[in-house]
C-alpha cells in the first residue's frame, strides 16, 4: 500500500465517515504546550486533540519529551506555556511505576486498602491480569516484578478510568505478563495513550501513532507499521524534490555567472536571481530508520561454545533452576526465556562466572573469552573516567578512537556527551555505556541480561541486526519481542525450576505462551463464576463475562494467523536467499547446471505461491482485528 499517497485520503475518509455519524468527541485538548529545561526545548508549542476511545502509541528517541508531556497531562509538572483542557467526564488512569507496598501485606488487602473497593471486586479485576484466587492471597514481598506490575494494573483499573496513560508499561515485564496486558488492552472499551519502545507491543495494541522529535509532535491516523512506511515514502519524495530543486538552482546559477556582466542580459540575470531566492529545499525533520550500528569484527569459530551437565543454579544451597545436559554450538544466539523470578538472570550470572553453581558443572571450549552485561555491571559506578575514556578502558585494545566515537553516537552519546563524567550519568545512560563496553570487548561469548531496556526501538532493531552478524556466541534475555525475534536461533526455557532447550523457534514459543494465557484466564473465570460470594450489579462487567468465550476464540484465531504469517515471511526470505544464491552461481560459473536451473524455476514458483498465501493470511488478520 502506498502510504504517502493515501495519507491524506485516510484523513478525508475519516472526516467523511464522522460527518455521516456523530463527530467523535474529544476528551483531552493539548493547546500550545511548551516546556524548556535549562537550554533544551523539550516541548515547543505542542498541540494535540485526543478523542474518546482513541488507542494511541507514542514513540520518540530518549529525551524527546514523551515522559514530560505525560507528567504535564497528569498534573505532575507545570508547562512553561499553554494549557490542557479536559472534558468534564474524563477519568484518567495512570500506571504508577512505584506502588505504596508493604512487603508483608497480602495482595487482596493492599488492593482493598488503597482503592476502598469490595474484596470480591478487587479479586475479579485482579484475575483479568493473571492474579488468580491463589496468588491474590500472596504477600507482596513474595511476588516477582512482573506480578507486582500486574497488581499496579489491577489497582489502576479499580478506579474505573475511561482513558489510560501508560509510560513504558512493557519495561521489565516478562512475556506472560506482557501478553496478559495486550489481551486486556485489546478488550478495553476506553482509550489510552501508551509510550513504549516495544514495536510489537504497539503494533498489537494501538491504532494511531504519535512521534515526538525536536519539541514537535507528528500525528498519524494509522498504526506504527503504516507510519514507518509513510515516513519512508515521504522521505523519498522529499529527497527527490530537493534533488530537482538543487538541479534547477545549479542551472540558474550557471546562467547568472555566464551573463552577469552583460548589459543586454541584466534584466534576465535579475529574474534568475529572484527565482534562485525562491527555490527552497524541504528539511527532513523525521528521517526514517536512520540508526546504523557497525560493530567490531569477531572471528567465527567452529565446535561447541558451552556444555553443561546436571547444572543447578541458585544462591548458597538454594536451587533456583536446574538442568540435564545442554550443548550450545559456537555462533548460536541463545534467548533465555521464562517468567520473571524463574531464574533467567541467575543462569546468566552463573555461566558468566559471577555466581558459583549450586551443583553440576558447565564448561566452555578452551581459550574462550567472555563479556557480560547486566544490572550489576553498571550500578554504583564510581570511576573518574569520562564516557569516552571509560569505553577506551573497557573496549578491546586496538580499536580506533573514531570507531568508538561512531559507536557512541549510535548508542545516543553525541557531541559533548562523550566528555561527560560517568559519575553524573543517569541510570539509563550508564546502562547504554556499559552495554557498549561489553560488546566492544569482542569476546567469543557475549552474555547480555536485558540489554534493550534503555534503548529506543530504532536502536534496538539496529543492535539486533548488528548482533546477527556477530562472530561469537550470544546468550541473552530480553523483554523486547522484536529484538528476541530478530536475534534468537536457539531457546533455553526456564520454567518450574527447570532449564531446558526448547524445540521450537521464538514465534512458536510466543504462540504457546499466548495459548497458555488464554487457558489460564478461562480456568480462573470459571472459578470466579462458581465461587463468587457476591454478584456485581455492573452491567458492563456482566456483558464482558458473557462475551468472554467469543473473545477468547477470536484472539486464539488471531494468534494462530499471526504465527502463520511469520512462518510465511520466513519461508519467503529463505526462498529469496536461495534464488539469489542460484543466480549468483550462474553469473560466476561458466558451466551449465541442469539441476540448479530446475531448482531456480521451482523456487520462483514457491515464492509466488507463498506470497499469495501471505496475502490471504494478512487479509484474514485484518478481518479478525475488525471483530475485536
Amino acid at each position: 500500500m502506498n502510504i504517502f499517497k493515501n495519507y491524506y485520503k485516510i484523513i478525508s475518509q475519516n472526516r467523511k465517515f464522522l460527518s455521516k455519524k456523530e463527530m467523535a468527541r474529544s476528551i483531552i485538548n493539548i493547546v500550545n504546550i511548551s516546556k524548556r529545561f535549562v537550554h533544551k526545548v523539550l516541548l515547543d508549542n505542542v498541540n494535540l486533540l485526543i478523542e474518546e476511545k482513541s488507542k494511541i502509541g507514542m514513540i520518540g528517541r530518549n529525551g524527546a519529551g514523551k515522559t514530560t508531556l505525560l507528567k504535564i497531562l497528569m498534573g505532575l509538572e507545570e508547562p512553561d506555556d499553554g494549557e490542557i483542557i479536559f472534558s468534564d467526564d474524563v477519568r484518567i488512569g495512570y500506571l504508577r511505576q512505584q506502588g505504596d507496598f508493604d512487603e508483608s501485606e497480602k495482595v487482596i488487602d493492599y488492593l482493598t486498602r488503597v482503592t476502598s473497593k469490595e474484596s470480591w471486586k478487587c479479586s475479579k479485576i485482579a484475575s483479568r491480569f493473571g492474579i488468580d484466587h491463589i496468588k491474590i492471597n500472596y504477600n507482596l514481598g513474595s511476588l516477582s516484578s512482573g506480578y507486582r506490575m500486574r497488581v499496579k494494573l489491577a489497582e489502576m483499573m479499580l478506579y474505573e478510568p475511561n482513558f489510560l496513560i501508560l509510560d513504558e508499561p512493557s519495561n521489565f515485564l516478562d512475556l506472560n505478563t506482557l501478553i496478559d496486558l495486550e489481551n486486556f488492552l485489546m478488550d478495553y472499551n476506553g482509550g489510552f495513550l501508551i509510550v513504549s519502545h516495544d514495536r510489537e507491543f504497539l503494533k498489537t495494541t494501538c491504532e494511531k501513532t504519535i512521534e515526538m522529535e525536536n519539541g514537535k509532535i507528528t500525528y498519524f491516523p494509522g498504526n506504527i507499521e503504516d507510519y514507518f512506511e509513510y515516513k519512508e515514502e515521504k522521505e523519498y519524495t522529499i529527497k527527490k524534490y530537493n534533488k530537482n530543486v538543487e538541479e534547477r538552482k545549479a542551472h540558474l546559477e550557471r546562467f547568472v555567472e555566464r551573463f552577469r556582466y552583460k548589459a543586454t542580459k541584466a534584466k534576465a540575470v535579475q529574474s534568475r536571481i529572484k527565482q534562485i531566492e525562491k527555490l527552497k529545499t524541504i528539511e527532513i525533520t523525521h528521517p526514517a530508520k536512520n540508526v546504523r550500528i557497525k560493530l567490531p569484527e569477531v572471528p567465527e569459530k567452529k565446535g561447541f561454545a558451552l556444555i553443561s551437565d546436571d547444572l543447578a543454579v541458585g544462591y548458597g544451597e538454594k536451587i533456583v533452576a536446574e538442568s540435564g545436559r545442554i550443548e550450545i554450538a559456537r555462533g548460536s544466539r541463545v534467548a533465555v526465556l521464562g517468567q520473571n523470578g524463574e531464574g533467567k538472570t541467575t543462569f546468566l550470572r552463573t555461566i558468566a562466572g559471577r555466581l558459583e553453581p549450586v551443583s553440576g558443572s558447565y564448561n566452555y571450549s578452551y581459550g574462550i573469552k567472555i563479556a557480560y552485561f547486566g544490572e550489576d555491571t553498571y550500578k554504583n559506578v564510581t570511576s573518574n573516567d569520562t564516557v569516552l575514556s571509560y569505553l577506551k578502558k573497557n573496549a578491546k585494545q586496538g580499536l580506533l578512537t573514531q570507531e568508538l566515537l561512531t559507536l557512541l553516537g549510535s548508542f545516543l552519546f553525541s557531541g559533548e556527551d562523550v566528555n561527560k563524567d560517568v559519575k553524573v550519568l543517569s541510570g539509563g545512560e550508564m546502562a547504554r555505556l556499559s552495554l557498549l563496553a561489553a560488546i566492544t570487548q569482542c569476546a567469543d561469548v557475549l552474555i547480555l541480561d536485558e540489554p534493550t531496556n534503555h534503548l529506543d526501538f530504532e536502536t534496538v532493531e539496529a543492535l539486533a541486526s548488528s548482533l546477527r552478524d556477530y562472530g561469537g556466541t550470544i546468550f541473552f534475555t530480553s523483554h523486547d519481542r522484536t529484538f528476541a525475534s530478530m536475534l534468537a536461533d536457539t531457546i533455553i526455557e526456564v520454567k518450574d525450576k527447570k532449564l531446558s532447550l526448547y524445540s521450537g523457534d521464538y514465534e512458536a514459543y510466543v504462540y504457546r505462551v499466548r495459548i497458555e494465557a488464554l487457558e489460564e484466564e478461562e480456568k480462573e473465570l470459571e472459578y470466579q463464576e462458581k465461587n463468587s460470594v457476591k454478584e456485581s450489579s455492573n452491567n458492563t462487567e456482566e456483558k464482558n463475562n458473557s462475551n468472554y468465550e467469543e473473545r477468547k476464540k477470536i484472539r486464539s484465531k488471531l494468534s494462530k494467523c499471526e504465527s502463520m504469517l511469520k512462518k510465511h515471511e520466513k519461508q519467503i526470505e529463505d526462498y529469496k536467499k536461495e534464488e539469489a544464491d542460484i543466480l549468483k552461481f550462474f553469473e560466476t560459473s561458466s558451466s551449465y547446471d541442469d539441476e540448479k536451473s530446475k531448482r531456480l524455476l521451482e523456487v520462483k514458483r514457491l515464492i509466488e505461491e507463498t506470497e499469495n498465501e501471505w496475502l490471504l493470511v494478512n487479509e484474514e488478520i485484518d478481518s479478525i482485528k475488525a471483530m475485536l
